[in-house]
């Protein structure tokens, strides 16, 4: 009987073993892939070839919750919950009562509820009112509905939209008292945007200017000021911009300038638009390569990237022996920079460099 048990013992290790094998074997012809046959890695939740650039399959992060098993067809076989928290949305805890607006309300099958329960949880769903979901949030609530039309208005990305309400949520859980929520936003929005470095990025005065536009008492000032006093409570890693980062922006707004196809046809100018776009560009980026931070000083990087823009045309007519294409009030009209600013910093700065010598 021992005999027969211990060999028993070593068949079932034997089948084990060729089982773990097998499985290991299936694995690795898994993890090739099945177009080019190379290697698969793991990017932002997808499987993609190495080689190729094929996707394999979608990967999907496991849920904190567990439901039950779908064999069970009792009416508590499914646990329905919240699936977590938006970072830019109060809400509160447990799942909706169907959808905003539906009257006729559905099991999980799809099937219409008799009316007695139709009735019911009409009743439920009404008492269950936006009151009840942001009761000790409200302040939050209006906060992060303000950033969302802010969002729409500038054109922001998810990213910077979600890491401006991230930013406020961490100043408010530091912070014992705020002085004014909405310009405490409004930093947060500047604050993620130049975190985001990007080729457009948004100025104190445009944010400002889109706070006013819904009736805000918003300036650059208050912004300023949260950011003296609450940026502390942040890592502040990034870097001021420089003109580089504002280049391509303005020059495309200089070329959308209503009168410039007029006036690349009164200085007989033969380019076509996009010709001259091109060329300013890489003047603006020579000019750029030449003036170093030490030149430039603690001026405004908006305001030079205008001023340079204007001294790119002039370099270019002295180059081509043609006209000057652009002037100082078409450059402030596309920019939204002073005209006294444009000329001061051409005068001032630039002109003893690049046009003196």
């Amino acid at each position: 009987m021992k005999l027969k048990s211990s060999r028993n013992l070593k068949l079932n290790r034997f089948l084990m073993v060729e089982k773990i094998s097998q499985i290991e074997n299936i694995n690795e012809e898994n993890e090739n892939c099945p177009e080019c046959g190379g290697n698969i890695i793991l990017n932002s939740y997808e499987k993609i070839c190495k080689d190729c650039g094929l996707v394999i399959n979608r990967c999907f992060r496991e849920s904190a919750f567990i439901f039950s098993d779908l064999k069970n067809k009792s009416n508590l076989s499914k646990q329905y919950v919240a699936l977590g928290e938006r970072t830019d949305f109060i809400g509160g805890l447990g799942s909706f009562i169907d959808y905003e607006k539906s009257k006729y309300l559905k099991d999980k099958s799809g099937k219409l509820l008799p009316p007695s329960e139709q009735k019911l949880f009409r009743r439920l769903k009404k008492n269950y009112a936006q009151f009840l979901r942001i009761k000790n949030h409200e302040t939050e609530y209006r906060i992060f509905n303000i950033l969302n039309k802010i969002s729409l208005y500038l054109n922001l990305s998810k990213s910077i939209r979600n890491n401006a309400a991230y930013f406020y949520k961490k100043i408010n859980k530091c912070e014992e008292k705020v002085i004014n929520n909405i310009s405490l936003i409004a930093f947060c929005i500047f604050y993620a945007a130049r975190k985001e470095n990007h080729n457009a990025p948004i100025t104190i005065n445009e944010i400002s200017d889109a706070f006013q536009n819904f009736g805000h008492r918003v300036n650059p000032r208050l912004i300023l000021r949260d950011g003296v006093r609450y940026k502390r409570h942040l890592n502040n890693e990034s870097s001021p911009h420089k003109s580089e980062d504002y280049l391509i922006r303005l020059v495309d707004a200089v070329i959308k300038h209503k009168d410039l196809k007029l006036r690349l046809l009164d200085k007989g100018v033969k380019w076509s638009v996009s010709e001259f776009q091109n060329k300013l560009i890489v003047k603006c980026r020579e000019v750029l390569k030449e003036l170093p931070l030490w030149h430039r000083g603690g001026r405004n990087p908006f305001i030079l990237t205008g001023a340079i823009i204007y001294l790119a045309d002039k370099l270019l007519s002295k180059q081509y022996h043609q006209k000057a294409i652009l002037t100082q009030k078409i450059i402030s009209e596309a920019t939204n920079i002073a005209e006294y600013s444009i000329r001061d910093h051409y005068v001032n700065l630039l002109k003893p460099i690049f046009i003196a010598h």
